[in-house]
């Protein structure tokens, strides 16, 4: 006959069996078939030192869900884990990088003095006023992005 040490023993895996098994799952929690995204950005023929990528669902694929996702850009690379990816469909792409080279020293920051705001540095047709677009497909998406300085709207 077991002890009731032995019982408690016997309760105590029963319950953590199950807790393992929860962790041990990798992959997306929402059941979404999202995709792993990454590629390169370069600005004017050199990689684009730091910003920020965003996709925005242009429409829903096949009337399924909608995500939108994005991430940091270091080096001209940037990388969206399949975890926290994007749903395949079309996608309008925003691309921003600003230049705080004329940011007031903080020695002049106080009540009543508004921070410098960042120079925007990409042009309006690669983000507020954004013509880039991808197509994320099922398996792998490396994209690329030559954005230029100059304008191409008049």
């Amino acid at each position: 006959m077991l002890g009731i040490a032995s019982r408690r023993g016997i309760s105590y895996w029963l319950a953590l069996v199950p807790s393992l098994a929860i962790v041990g799952c990798g992959g997306s929690s929402d059941g979404l078939p999202r995709q792993a995204v990454s590629g390169k950005v370069t600005f004017d023929g050199k990689p684009l030192e730091s910003g920020t990528i965003r996709f925005v669902p242009s429409a829903p694929p096949g009337g399924g869900p909608q995500v939108e996702g994005g991430d940091t850009i270091k080096g001209g690379q940037f990388s969206i884990s399949r975890e926290v990816g994007l749903v395949p469909g079309s996608y309008k792409v925003s691309i921003y990088s600003g230049n705080l080279a004329g940011e007031r020293p903080k020695a002049n920051m106080g009540p009543g003095r508004a921070p410098a705001v960042a120079k925007e540095l990409i042009p309006k047709e690669y983000n507020a006023m954004t013509k880039l677009t991808a197509d994320i497909k099922e398996g792998a998406n490396d994209l690329s992005f030559d954005l230029t300085s100059t304008s191409k709207e008049k």
